[in-house]
């Protein structure tokens, strides 16, 4: 009896060990690719700057591998590549426009705000913003503000998926644009950023306020550093607080080591 344990105990640990050498799923995903699907299909709403924000790429980026050229029209229903190498999709048909984000302004040159079509993912329409004067080309910020009045709760954290900085304040307090820039993306069709904004000050620089109770803004508007921009909120959070990000060519980067004071 004792021996036909032990033939029992060598068989289990040969089928259990032989299950182990054969799995292939991996505990953490390395690839640079990762939670990155090969194409997205275009939702009403959406712009080549919160699809890019979506996906943690570079919206230039998404342009060349479209063979989407400036102002960046999309259209509802478009198949945009989110990695290189795919034939270019097919250029939107004007009619059918559904955001048509500002472009970004070449060197030596001057540029003037487009107009906001639509808030992410809720069909809102949102009124274009006329220009009052001529809107000078952007450049790279010097000076960061801080966007609001707080605690800070949480910081910049890529291993605990924090992308950048949490502010706890107040229920209607201000939220301020933390550099001069044009607004770029007004919505809630990220999900997990609430009422969100996006800001563009430079082709390479861009910076998001999430969570907000009420948006001050509409997509298209130059706005200068420290206006207020938005109200404190929950939305989409669990309590009330300001999620703040600043993207460098798309990727995160700690907000701490931009502002001042």
């Amino acid at each position: 009896m004792e021996i036909w344990r032990v033939w029992v105990v060598i068989l289990l640990a040969i089928t259990l060990g032989g299950c182990g050498s054969t799995a292939t799923v991996p505990v953490i995903n390395k690839s640079p690719n990762r939670l990155i699907p090969p194409q997205t299909v275009v939702k009403p709403g959406d712009s080549i700057y919160s699809i890019s924000w979506e996906y943690g790429l570079d919206y230039l980026a998404i342009a060349k591998w479209n063979g989407i050229k400036s102002p960046y029209r999309l259209k509802s229903g478009q198949r945009l590549n989110l990695r290189p190498g795919a034939a270019p999709s097919p250029a939107p048909a004007p009619s059918v426009i559904v955001s048509t984000p500002l472009p970004p302004e070449p060197a030596g040159a001057s540029a003037k705000p487009g107009g906001g079509q639509s808030a992410g993912g809720s069909g809102t329409a949102v009124a274009s913003v006329p220009a009052t004067q001529s809107a000078q080309p952007l450049a790279a910020p010097t000076r960061w503000q801080w966007p609001a009045k707080g605690d800070l709760i949480a910081k910049y954290s890529r291993a605990n998926g924090v992308n950048g900085i949490r502010i706890a304040g107040q229920k209607g307090s201000a939220i301020q644009a933390t550099a001069a820039g044009d607004v770029v993306y007004v919505g809630e069709g990220l999900r997990g950023y609430g009422k969100l904004i996006i800001v563009k000050h430079s082709e390479k620089y861009l910076s998001a306020y999430a969570h907000n109770r009420k948006i001050l803004v509409t997509e298209g508007q130059r706005i200068k550093a420290g206006q207020q921009i938005a109200e404190m909120g929950d939305s989409g959070a669990e309590r009330t607080m300001l999620h703040f990000e600043i993207r460098v060519n798309g990727k995160p980067q700690d907000p701490l080591k931009f502002l001042k004071g």
